[in-house]
């Protein structure tokens, strides 16, 4: 399929720049600093289960894996197709819009792709890609192919299609926002063989530079291509944007497993200004499926069961620490107890992929080992673990609550209609460990992280130990056993806005409930 780009605008000679998001406005999965971290109060514990401190939700037609976007009143969101039986792949994808006070559904527009993908993958399916909005216009993308962008009303603007390849994409490289162009991940070349996993099983991937995917910025008003990343960024990879030195710059990766073709794997950092490559730093074995996370002192990963630094102006290594020897392990939940100097062994990897964020002096993850939340201190270098329960099953009738440390209630990835979604068997585990999940979102003072089950650990994140006073409480975000998500919280106006398999829902303090 040849690119195709349908032009619009009845108003482009007036129209040179696009109205910025408000602070109160979450435009892109990332939010509106980059880096899932925003200021505000907002609720430290709740459960879709109970109902407790829900303001609203909203039936969704079928999965997905976007984060809700908020811009002003609206709502965005990206599902699947609805679906009349038990289906396992699809690449027609709805956008929606929704009322962010009320949930009402305002419109839905059909989004459809040239490459079908497995609905509810644990890495990936067709909607993994959130929404971008700015005050006039929302870009939605199906990753199996599509860019389409319209107004706030509903009105297409322009869309742009092409065959993507590959086994799948990252559930975390998120389209982001800058200056008024839409930056996503694909090929140079769009009339490439489709290669995707599927029952008879998974065509071989190219290996040469025509296979690469790299970093595409689109101008969100006329869909033109602005530029292209010199750099090549690995379809596992989470690039970060950021300003540096009065530069805007990004942070992408390549490496880990599948045989991505992008070399040398390692991180770089890439000029968002045309997509220069500032430096590439090479980093034996990267396994690129986390975020690429950095602050003004550095950028930070993960490799084996090491966590080490890079210089930020440079690429040079800075430091390398063990995520094993002489770290702190907090356990016994709910009768908390430290023990410091311990010798800590987690499976073959560090992290569960894409749940690292950088705050303050902190760098954050699930650890692969499941039910241990992990800090990096990035200026003492010291490693703390605290032990959460897997999953908190809730009675809706009473107040009994039970905690699972060993297994967690089997998913019935079930949407909303009572279909299935997947046939997936992953989808019933814990969502811990060779499984993508959603980032951690960070509001004020609190850590949101979801996993796939459902449970949503709410931390204080910037206390000096990693104890007991860290965790506020174990929320959930429906049923156990019958909720599911990949998706990160958003927030806005000290809401929480959460999308699962079957529902979008709004989280929101009791005394502002309508």
């Amino acid at each position: 399929m040849n690119t195709t780009i349908t032009k619009l605008l009845l108003c482009l000679t007036l129209l040179t720049t696009l109205t910025p998001t408000a602070p109160a406005d979450w435009p892109q999965a990332a939010g509106p600093t980059y880096d899932f971290v925003d200021t505000g109060k907002t609720p430290t514990h709740f459960s879709g289960t109970r109902g407790t401190n829900i303001r609203w939700r909203a039936k969704l037609p079928n999965t997905g894996q976007g984060t809700p976007v908020v811009v002003g009143d609206r709502v965005f969101i990206q599902c699947h197709e609805p679906i009349q039986a038990d289906t396992e792949m699809s690449s027609l994808t709805v956008g929606l819009c929704f009322d962010a006070n009320s949930g009402e559904e305002l419109w839905r527009r059909e989004l459809p792709a040239a490459r079908t993908t497995d609905l509810s993958s644990l890495f990936s399916d067709n909607t993994a890609a959130s929404a971008v909005a700015t005050k006039e216009l929302v870009a939605f993308v199906n990753v199996g192919g599509r860019i389409s962008v319209f107004d706030h009303d509903g009105k297409q603007k322009w869309t742009y299609a092409w065959v993507p390849f590959g086994r799948h994409h990252s559930r975390q490289h998120e389209p982001f926002l800058f200056e008024n162009q839409i930056i996503i991940l694909k090929t140079i070349k769009d009339d490439l063989p489709i290669s995707a996993t599927t029952k008879a099983g998974s065509h071989p991937l190219g290996r040469g530079k025509e296979y690469w995917t790299h970093l595409h910025a689109f101008d969100l008003v006329s869909g033109k291509t602005t530029w292209i990343a010199k750099t090549g960024t690995g379809i596992h990879a989470a690039s970060r944007f950021g300003i540096y030195q009065g530069k805007p710059i990004i942070l992408t990766g390549r490496g880990g497993g599948h045989q991505p073709p992008e070399e040398p794997f390692g991180i770089s950092r890439v000029n968002a200004k045309d997509g220069s490559t500032d430096w590439d730093a090479g980093v034996h074995g990267y396994p690129s499926a986390q975020n690429v996370t950095w602050n003004k002192n550095g950028v930070y990963g993960f490799g084996g069961q090491t966590h080490f630094s890079l210089d930020l102006t440079t690429g040079s290594p800075s430091s390398m620490t063990s995520l094993t020897d002489d770290v702190s392990v907090t356990s016994g939940f709910p009768n908390y107890s430290t023990q410091r100097h311990q010798q800590f062994k987690p499976a073959k990897k560090a992290i569960t992929y894409q749940t690292n964020i950088v705050v303050g002096d902190y760098h954050y993850f699930l650890s692969h080992k499941a039910g241990f939340i992990g800090r990096v201190h990035l200026k003492s270098n010291s490693v703390e673990y605290l032990q959460v329960p897997l999953q908190v099953v809730r009675n809706i009738k009473t107040k009994e609550e039970k905690y699972l440390f060993d297994k967690t209630l089997p998913n019935d990835m079930k949407n909303a209609d009572g279909f299935l979604a997947t046939q997936d068997r992953r989808n019933a585990g814990n969502g811990w460990g060779h499984v993508s999940a959603a980032s951690p979102t960070v509001v004020g003072d609190v850590m949101y992280l979801p996993t796939m089950v459902g449970t949503v650990y709410v931390l204080k994140w910037n206390v000096d130990q990693f104890d007991e006073n860290t965790l506020l409480s174990v929320s959930d975000l429906g049923p156990a056993g019958k909720t599911w998500t990949l998706s990160s919280l958003a927030h806005s106006k000290g809401r929480l806005y959460a999308r699962t398999l079957k529902e979008l829902i709004c989280i929101e303090t009791p005394q502002d409930l309508p």
